[in-house]
């Protein structure tokens, strides 16, 4: 005998959502459910090359060492934080 499946309800609060699959495995509703086919693209990014003297260089290392950051993320966020600007 086939194990009847309940259908996914309406959940319309990420609250509701959160305690309902709390309490159910996702396996009660696997039958009833399509793959979704997203696909994430990134957009392309160029690569530049500036040069820098190396005590800036080991300036900007520390900080975002301190940060925890490398410091090439580090210094993209403070171009797009300038540019913003």
């Amino acid at each position: 005998m086939k194990k009847q499946t309940k259908r996914i309800p309406s959940l319309p609060t990420d609250r509701e959502a959160a305690a309902y699959w709390d309490t159910h495995s996702f396996a009660e509703h696997a039958q009833e459910t399509t793959e979704a086919g997203i696909r994430f693209v990134r957009r392309p990014k160029r690569a530049i090359s500036i040069r820098l003297d190396p005590e800036d260089i080991a300036k900007v290392e520390a900080m975002a060492e301190a940060k925890g950051l490398s410091y090439t993320t580090l210094l993209r966020m403070w171009v797009k934080e300038h540019l913003a600007a």
